[in-house]
């Protein structure tokens, strides 16, 4: 079976075939019922510009007819599992192939998923970049754009879209239209229960975009109405039964609206495809899909449980983002998969700035500049980069390459041309390609043609060689010197002392006098806090994050040239990746030698040794400035042209302001910065100030200390995200201490405000706990970390986005703890909260909390035994937990708490009036006790009986699969390892579950059947689900770090031959662990 569609496959076709419509009908009528399969029928009209023989593309269970121009062919010799042979004739040909194809539990073709809520049946369609060919036959290339003609057979009360508005409907009874048609109700039933709906044919379109869905689903109707025109569209939002009170279809509208009217107008291009339906549906692979007329989202993208409003913010993104791609990507189409950019990067753009300028959220690219852009710096220092135009010679290559530098880098990008070109010549050079090419394809080429007609004065070809030609992140630094004398690179953070506000540190405490006394008895460490975690992931993705520098290849599989880690996203409880463990050595480790722990790729800069810089009060003037650009990984010249703002930021007051900023454009290596000269210094100097630019900047040492003890006092929220992401590219690469880093965020984040920085800073600093806090740093900062959270927490007004935010980082943090050492006052108040949430009824206030761990069940111990309360509390410090009570007991899901012996530490408490307890809420404090053993399979089962929605269902999987006990490991891993009976999201549950934080390595005899089955996990299952296995499982979780980066050298060296996607996964895996180990190694236990 040849499922792997080449280049010059594709081009092959392409000079061979012009293709005009498709007629496919597709019968679901057994979509209810325990079938495997379904009725799939295509007619294809094309021409043949000479006499040939080619394929079709068709993934099937077994195809049953083929005729071609009236001929029959043999099935058996024809079909070979992905591709249908036949020979072609010059001029008109006409295809049939009828097959059955089989339902889908991956989220790719055509998935089917049924409700465990109400038990109801729902279907939906996911292609790019070519699983089409899972559901009906047909050219899978996005340049063989043709006609499509849906006809869908269902069940009579399920509701049936597609790309266009339906035409009508007729029973399937074999008289009123089916039989004509030459098909049958699949599963025979009555006319009555089934029927056939038509749908109009669309516009010329690429295959990846069409779309069906089928089932139950409600929703709500609107209408736009162009103000320019006067065109009308309809509209429709519509989910799950069990989901619609939630759907807040005026929140949907609202956006849809101010989408519409700011592209039309920008564009000067009407909506081409007619009616705009936006379906949210479950178990979904990505963030949305932009198929013309009928949107596919996440369905997590409708909340059922409070959030923040970052989620909000997220939302209207990608509902932007996807319908950006009406023009750029439906309407132009690139050629193939190199030009992936043409669609994705312009959306990325186009969706943050129709963000920014047509809906309430004006300061949309905040977010972008600190959490977006970090996803593409970390792609992008990785040793699989590629240019923004990649090489793609095959679909799987295409797969992997929706990643960061495709859509953030390459959006990054575009910022940085509308600044070079100007504003009104990028839109000029936008519309004149879409008027010059519509319902066509395009590559590279043709787009700079327009851009260069639009911008006659500007060098667009050797502005697009430097950009889009080449990979890496430039990395701009500034060398300033002031009228006293001072003189610094921006050379990173120096390991001088933490401040005035004190620091996490050995002691574990983020110590300063302040609001700690709330704590009582109980009391926690400090007054510096948390913000807000809870923003989704963004639609690609999964891990976010920022790098330092890049795995290069050698003989033996790849060499640390200096590491890189991503970021892990806060999800629930247990988060995306469970902390590495101990076994780091000092020295970090590479497949063909080892690098020191002091050479760096940005310089041979060492933190931990250098003095504080002296603090600059902001009086001073500048008497000489130099800005220098380089490849961050290599710390070699990479020359582009940048446009970029430089800014000046002081002191008003207390708060921190722009004191002046000009335009600077520069292509060498380093310039003199002459409008500099004379000014005042400030406290900080901001390079890419208001972010027009894709680079990494480093503070200079003054800046960089003023960042640390003061960037909550910038007043603007742009300039705040890009200190905090110097910052946060600073720890990454080694120049700033892990926990000097985690002081900065401790002390400032109880004052930020803005809900996408919080969610950002949350992801770094959860990822220091994760994977760079040394092994016997970990119990300090985290103990630290948890106490300064819950100080935070308290202090935070009722029902803030800070207060939800703050409640799901304690949970966070408080799993964690898992890998204490021993208990701590913070330990046990991370405890008692988890199982304060569990004693109050869901909708109700969390309006207290114990100091101690009331209501719980009996804890297990590292045994696997069920254990007293004595053995398993006796190392919590502060004793506040009903200990002896609570062993053997159960959580209750609401009721009071219990007294006993210890009940006299239980009065100290603290107020969380206005923190409404939720299902989401719920399920991540019992996670958390669950990865304690302080929650047990009656527990889980009783919350999911609570909560038997398909959320609930995901999170007990992940809850059941967390229990540290060796029996649930061991069938976690049966389970996982027959991945093709569990749909994608049950087993990426599954697999968080089973890596969650431990006392014990309960999974580390694993690390060598991950190996073992790397090929398995690729060649089994279909690229979604090994792309799961490969990286949920990949063993940063061992003991022995340095062991898993030479086992990784070694499957590399072995397998070679290994299809590239795979390689490229493992490579970009093992980058991630070498970093972590390097930063474990540079820390001494003094910082």
């Amino acid at each position: 079976m040849t499922t792997n569609l080449t280049r010059s496959e594709a081009q092959s076709r392409t000079q061979l075939l012009e293709v005009d419509s498709y007629s496919v009908h597709i019968d679901v009528s057994n979509a209810e019922t325990d079938a495997d399969t379904y009725l799939s029928r295509t007619v294809v009209d094309f021409s043949a510009r000479f006499v040939d023989s080619t394929f079709i593309d068709l993934i099937a269970d077994s195809v049953t007819s083929v005729l071609i121009n009236g001929e029959s062919l043999s099935p058996a010799e024809v079909f070979d599992g992905a591709r249908v042979t036949f020979p072609v004739r010059a001029g008109r040909n006409s295809l049939t192939v009828e097959a059955q194809a089989r339902y889908s539990t991956s989220g790719e073709g055509l998935h089917r998923f049924t409700d465990p809520a109400d038990g109801k049946t729902y279907l939906y369609t996911q292609y790019e970049p070519t699983d089409a060919r899972r559901v009906f036959a047909n050219f899978d290339q996005p340049d063989l754009k043709a006609e499509f003609i849906f006809t869908v057979t269902a069940p009579a009360h399920f509701q049936v879209l597609s790309n266009r508005a339906e035409a009508r409907t007729e029973p399937a009874d074999g008289s009123a239209g089916a039989a004509s048609a030459g098909f049958e109700p699949a599963n025979g039933s009555a006319s009555a229960a089934v029927v056939t709906h038509y749908f109009e044919p669309t516009l010329k379109q690429s295959s990846y975009i069409t779309c069906i869905t089928a089932g139950p689903y409600e929703g709500a109707t609107d209408e736009w109405t162009d103000p320019r025109t006067g065109q009308t569209v309809q509209l429709g939002a519509w989910t799950r039964a069990s989901l619609v009170d939630h759907l807040d279809a005026e929140d949907i509208f609202g956006v849809t609206k101010a989408g519409l009217d700011f592209f039309t107008s920008e564009f000067d291009y009407p909506y081409p495809w007619g009616k705009y339906d936006q379906i949210f549906v479950p178990e979904y692979n990505l963030g949305a899909m932009e198929n013309p007329g009928l949107v596919t989202f996440t369905d997590n993208l409708i909340f059922r449980d409070k959030v923040t409003d970052a989620n909000y913010e997220s939302r209207a993104n990608v509902i932007l983002h996807e319908m950006a791609h009406m023009w750029f990507g439906d309407l132009v189409t690139m050629k193939w998969w190199d030009d992936l950019w043409l669609k994705e990067s312009f959306a990325d753009f186009m969706g943050g700035l129709a963000l920014a300028e047509a809906t309430r959220f004006t300061d949309g690219w905040v977010t972008f500049a600190l959490r977006r852009k970090a996803w593409a710096y970390t792609q992008d220092l990785y040793p699989t980069t590629h240019p923004i135009v990649a090489d793609i010679p095959d679909v799987e290559a295409a797969k992997l390459n929706f990643d960061g530098i495709t859509y953030a880098k390459g959006a990054s990008v575009l910022k940085q041309l509308v600044a070079f070109v100007g504003r009104e010549a990028f839109f000029a050079g936008s519309r004149l390609y879409f008027k010059r090419f519509e319902y066509g394809n395009t590559e590279l080429a043709d787009f700079l043609e327009c851009l260069a007609e639009a911008a006659p004065d500007r060098d667009i070809a050797n502005w697009a060689a430097a950009w889009l030609g080449t990979s890496g992140v430039s990395e701009l630094s500034l060398q300033l010197t002031t009228s006293d004398g001072a003189a610094g690179p921006s050379d990173g953070a120096s390991a001088g002392s933490a401040g005035s506000a004190g620091a996490v540190g050995s002691a574990g405490a983020v110590g300063s006098a302040g609001a700690a006394g709330a704590a009582g008895s109980a009391g926690t460490a400090g007054s510096a806090g948390f913000a807000s975690c809870g923003a989704p992931t963004d639609s690609v993705a999964a891990s976010r994050g920022a790098g330092g520098g890049r795995l290069v290849a050698s003989s033996s599989g790849a060499r640390l040239r200096s590491p890189d880690a991503v970021d892990d996203s806060v999800d629930g409880a247990t988060g995306a990746a469970p902390a590495a463990g101990s076994g780091a050595s000092g020295a970090a480790h590479a497949a063909g030698s080892r690098a020191s722990g002091a050479a760096h790729a940005a310089g041979s800069r060492a933190s931990g040794s250098v003095q504080p810089p002296r603090r600059r009060s902001g009086s001073e003037k500048v008497t000489g400035a130099t800005i220098t650009q380089a490849d961050s990984a290599e710390g070699a010249s990479l020359l582009r042209p940048h446009t970029i703002e430089i800014a000046t930021l002081g002191r008003s007051g207390r708060e921190i302001v722009p004191l002046d900023s000009f335009r600077f454009e520069f292509s060498t290596e380093s310039a003199d910065v002459e409008q500099l000269i004379g000014r005042r210094a400030g406290v900080i100097t901001l390079l890419n100030y208001n972010d027009l630019d894709y680079a990494r900047v480093r503070l200079d040492p003054e800046s960089t200390e003023a960042a640390v003890t003061s960037a909550s006092r910038i007043t603007d929220p742009l300039s705040r995200a890009l200190v905090w992401s110097a910052l946060d590219n600073a720890v990454r690469d080694g120049l700033m201490p892990v926990q000097k880093y985690l002081t900065a965020y401790a002390r400032s984040l109880g004052k930020e405000s803005h809900a996408g920085i919080m969610a950002g800073l949350s992801q770094t600093a959860l990822t220091c706990i994760d994977q760079w806090v040394a092994d016997r740093n970990f119990d300090a900062a985290i103990t630290g970390l948890l106490g300064a959270a819950l100080d935070a927490l308290a202090a935070a007004k009722a029902g803030s986005d800070a207060q939800l935010h703050l409640a799901n980082l304690v949970l966070a943090l408080t799993s964690r703890t898992a890998r204490c050492a021993a208990g701590s006052s913070a330990v046990a108040m991370g405890r008692g909260f988890a199982s304060q949430i569990l004693a109050v009824p869901v909708g109700e206030e969390v309006d207290r909390m114990y100091a101690g761990a009331p209501g719980q069940s009996g804890r297990v111990d590292a045994a696997g035994q069920a254990g007293t309360t004595d053995q398993a509390g006796a190392a919590d410090q502060a004793g506040a937990a009903d200990q002896a009570g609570a062993a053997g007991q159960s959580v209750e899901a609401s009721g009071d708490a219990r007294s006993g012996r210890g009940a006299e530490h239980s009065t100290a408490t603290l107020p969380f009036r206005g923190l409404i307890n939720d299902h989401a809420l719920r399920w991540n404090a019992l996670t958390a006790l669950v990865c304690l053993g302080w929650a047990d399979q009656t527990d889980i089962a009783r919350e999911n009986h609570s909560d038997p929605s398909s959320s609930g269902r995901l999170h007990a999987e992940t809850a059941s699969a967390a229990l540290p006990l060796p029996i649930v490991k061991i069938r976690a891993w049966e389970a996982i390892r027959e991945a093709g009976a569990l749909s994608n999201d049950v087993l990426s549950a599954i697999i968080s579950g089973f890596i969650a934080p431990s006392a014990m390595p309960l999974i580390e005899e694993y690390v060598d059947e991950y190996f073992d089955g790397l090929l398995g996990f690729w060649m089994d299952n279909s690229i979604e689900i090994a792309r799961r296995l490969v990286l949920g499982l990949y063993p940063r979780w061992s003991v022995d770090e340095e062991a898993v980066v030479e086992k990784t050298d070694t499957w590399l060296a072995a397998n070679v031959d290994a299809p590239a996607a795979l390689r490229r996964l493992v490579i970009e895996r093992r980058d991630d662990l070498a970093r972590a180990i390097f930063l474990k190694s540079t820390q001494s236990s003094r910082h």
